[in-house]
């Protein structure tokens, strides 16, 4: 078996447990489980002095995906849990590495080595945080992260109670022959490799992540741009719960239009589709920001974007149809809504272009149809749409 091991007993400069700090939405705690998830773990150890929301919120996260969690107030209970022929990894109080260099340093999940990740001593971790980051000889230190075979976690039965587990454990897997793995230089360079210390360092490198993770603005679609640049402007609030709650009010008021225009003015029913729309792109745009997010591998990813999609797609096509013939009229120039949005969605697969990006802005296209019905032409412009974006995709160029 494949075991992670943290802790979260360590403080940083204003006294709060460096477990619990917030980075990009989610407690670094958090992060060192989703990285050792990514590393495919079955059971994770936590060394702890007492319980914690945080604790529990990463507890309960995990089990849900079926991955067993130990919280221990002492390090007596290692060897009952860490068998001789299990594989143990360790991250150290606090840490937040760069996962691809974890990954370089310990292969993947199917090709897994042992091996005690390293840096130079004169690292700029290294001098205020000797306590974290060990010597191991005269020119390295121990980077805060290694996997070790579980034969030696029983010789922690010898110690003191109240003796630091993961210095002993780092001891115990030199003198056992684990190699070292020196990281290159990138891959511990500013911002990459980061000890949660200092709050204000969290906020600077949290900056960084999100603008890396977040979708741009791609003004060729106006309201999709816009939802891209809400999302970066929200972040890092909301990140737990915001791609949730923004597709719940996306299908409420989705539905809410669809009601509209069955029973009451078509232009209103399609204006408040276009606002369901894009706060269905706001819950892409923070579903792709939270994946982008996680370690490589991690079983976090979101999927529930494609469904929302297609969901705004279906009802937004219903609105349509009611906006062409009203509940209980019947119109055959009503096919012309789910025409449109099926072209639409046909155009938008596939290529970087202006068309693409255009016909994939839903939002843009309801509001524009909204303001169609107002001015009572909705099925010349249906029509119009339908025949400009069928001999567009006609004379679309083939992929290579």
């Amino acid at each position: 078996m494949r075991i992670g091991l943290m802790a979260a007993l360590r403080r940083s400069d204003d006294g709060r447990p460096r477990a619990a700090l917030s980075l990009a939405g989610r407690p670094v705690l958090a992060w060192q489980a989703g990285l050792l998830e990514a590393l495919g773990v079955e059971r994770v150890l936590c060394l702890v002095d007492g319980p914690s929301p945080e604790l529990l919120a990463v507890q309960h996260d995990l089990e849900s995906r079926g991955i067993g969690f130990h919280a221990l107030q002492s390090f007596a209970a290692l060897p009952a849990l860490v068998r001789a022929e299990d594989d143990l990894i360790i991250v150290a109080d606090g840490l937040v590495p760069d996962p691809e260099a974890v990954h370089a340093a310990l292969g993947e999940p199917g090709g897994w080595r042992r091996a005690v990740a390293a840096f130079p001593a004169d690292h700029p971790l290294a001098a205020p945080h000797a306590d974290d980051f060990e010597r191991i000889d005269a020119a390295r230190r121990w980077a805060g992260v290694l996997a070790m075979r579980g034969a030696p976690v029983q010789q922690l039965a010898d110690f003191p109670p109240d003796s630091d587990a993961i210095s002993l454990l780092l001891r115990l897997a030199l003198q056992t022959g684990a190699p070292c793995h020196d990281l290159a230089v990138g891959e511990i360079a500013e911002g990459r490799w980061l000890l949660a210390e200092d709050t204000a360092r969290l906020r600077e490198v949290e900056r960084a992540m999100i603008a890396r993770a977040a979708p741009r603005p791609d003004w060729r679609a106006p309201l999709a741009g816009l939802a891209a640049l809400v999302v970066r402007t929200l972040a890092p609030r909301g990140l737990a719960q915001g791609a949730t709650l923004a597709s719940g009010i996306a299908l409420v008021v989705l539905l809410a239009g669809v009601m509209t225009s069955a029973f009451g003015p078509a232009a209103t029913g399609l204006a408040l589709a276009g606002l369901g729309a894009f706060a269905g792109q706001v819950a892409a745009g923070q579903s792709a920001l939270v994946a982008g997010l996680q370690p490589r591998g991690a079983g976090r990813r979101l999927r529930r974007t494609p469904a929302l999609a297609l969901a705004v797609d279906a009802l937004a096509a219903l609105c349509l149809w009611f906006a062409l013939a009203p509940w209980p009229q019947w119109q055959p120039l009503a096919v012309l809504g789910p025409m449109v949005i099926g072209l639409a969605r046909l155009a938008a697969r596939g290529e970087d272009s202006a068309l693409a990006m255009a016909a994939g802005d839903r939002a843009a296209l309801l509001l524009a149809l909204a303001v169609a019905a107002a001015l009572g032409v909705l099925s010349e412009t249906l029509g119009c749409l339908a025949l400009g974006v069928l001999a567009a995709l006609l004379l679309r160029k083939p992929p290579m």
